[in-house]
């Protein structure tokens, strides 16, 4: 019971994995008592002890040194890290046991940091619920978030979050955008502000389709309000004036899709055959839209060449096909207050960097291919090394992946990549995994504010 995007994650497979904090397995399924604590050391030695001492605290002193660690430093250097996620002493004691030299060194600097926005379909039920119980400024803003929403939109998107759910029954507001779009950028929104109070601020901030309206208003070019503005009135828009085409992902890249068109368009009936490309998500796919008839039959050539394709209804989003509504969208983009960006933007309607979007931005956006290929490419010659995928599960890392990996076959030892929520994985302990590996990889983590986190009792 989730988004359409799901699928599209599950047709990529993995091309490289992340580490996760040691503990992780220790506390995987104890969601709701995970926590984490930190150790930092001038010398491998240094940390090696340090992590020795710290199995040998005591329960109560272990919940003390969570807000400040264990920290060995002469001339205050510190430069070994090392996390530990634990729900238990007995946890904590097994998994320092496993550790062992060698250990990477912290850099001089935090290396640049790309914050991924999601897109659309990554929506699932009760997405964000123990994060909003367990976080004070998850809960702030994304309460900010719904007030305006129902105020402006007569939507009630914190209903979304807390209704129990019927495993067996889809909720309601999953089967409308006008619905479940708001909620999406709301809770984005509100994981971007929970990061930035632990101290991780991105130097960069990229998003793809939908998730260029979170992004803009993280990266402070327009306001969360004027987002949700654009938001809104797009969406009702293509709902109420836009029909729905045969939206259709392949996995091949352009030309591997050219070339199953041009089989395609042989066969009688089918030399008007059209299709609209829409997102260059990665060298292993491309999403296309077009007529139900046309996109059934490059399926069935797609399938004669054993390329995996999934298909779904959908409104025709990054095309042509929504030039109707521009002159009254346009309406709203030239209303908006555009401003400088305050962190380095990179767009997915040009794939370039963008000091300051204008009122012709969101409306190339809305009829112009998502280029996600070209701005993956341009933040790896920025020299970011570092990606963290904003959103309610992690669906655009595999393609950034994929694009590093078809460029450079070291990739793997280059790149390292985080995300905010995953379905499957208790909000807490995806969280702190990933600020754990933040922490270890050099960014510099406000622990007070964490612990004010940890401390949170989920049952609120």
């Amino acid at each position: 019971m989730e988004g359409p995007i799901f699928d599209m994650v599950n047709l990529l497979g993995t091309t490289f994995c992340d580490p996760d904090t040691p503990g992780f397995d220790k506390v995987v399924d104890r969601s709701s008592d995970a926590k984490i604590i930190h150790a930092t050391a001038p010398t491998v030695n240094d940390l090696t002890y340090a992590l020795q001492k710290m199995a040998l605290l005591q329960e109560s002193d272990l919940t003390s040194l969570s807000k400040s660690g264990l920290t060995i430093a002469f001339n205050d250097t510190a430069e070994y890290r090392k996390c530990v996620l634990y729900s238990s002493k007995s946890d904590l004691v097994d998994t320092l046991d496993k550790i062992t030299p060698p250990m990477a060194r912290i850099p001089s600097k935090p290396p640049k940091l790309c914050c991924i926005v999601t897109c659309q379909g990554t929506h699932y039920p009760t997405m964000g619920r123990q994060v909003y119980r367990a976080s004070t400024v998850f809960r702030h803003h994304f309460d900010f978030c719904a007030a305006l929403v129902k105020s402006e939109y007569a939507i009630d998107i914190k209903a979304f979050l807390l209704e129990e759910v019927d495993e067996n029954v889809v909720p309601d507001w999953m089967k409308s955008p006008v619905n479940f779009l708001p909620y999406l950028l709301a809770l984005q929104f509100a994981l971007f502000k929970l990061w930035e109070s632990w101290g991780i601020k991105p130097d960069y901030v990229l998003g793809l389709s939908f998730g260029e309206y979170g992004a803009a208003a993280m990266a402070g070019m327009i306001t969360i309000e004027e987002s949700f503005r654009l938001v809104m009135t797009r969406v009702r828009l293509m709902t109420d004036h836009i029909q729905e085409q045969a939206f259709c992902v392949g996995m091949m890249d352009q030309k591997r899709f050219e070339e199953i068109v041009a089989e395609a368009r042989k066969d009688e009936g089918m030399e008007d055959i059209w299709f609209k490309i829409v997102a260059r998500n990665s060298p292993k796919q491309t999403c296309v839209l077009s007529e139900a008839k046309y996109t059934e039959k490059l399926i069935e050539t797609c399938k004669k060449h054993g390329i995996k394709t999934i298909t779904y209804p959908y409104h025709p989003y990054h095309s042509s096909l929504t030039l109707p509504i521009i002159p009254e969208f346009s309406k709203t983009t030239s209303a908006i207050n555009y401003q400088p960006a305050k962190c380095k933007y990179i767009s997915t309607v040009t794939g370039k960097m963008w000091e300051k979007l204008d009122k012709q931005y969101f409306l190339d956006h809305l009829t112009g291919t998502a280029e996600f290929i070209l701005a993956v490419e341009t933040a790896v010659g920025e020299g970011i090394t570092h990606f963290m995928e904003i959103g309610p599960h992690p669906i655009h890392i595999q393609m950034a992946k994929d694009i590093l990996s078809s460029n450079d076959p070291l990739a793997s030892g280059k790149y390292s990549f985080y995300t905010s929520l995953k379905k499957k994985v208790g909000d807490r302990v995806a969280l702190l995994n990933n600020l754990g590996r933040l922490y270890s990889a050099g960014y510099e983590v406000d622990w007070e504010e964490v612990e004010k986190f940890q401390s949170q009792d989920l049952a609120i």
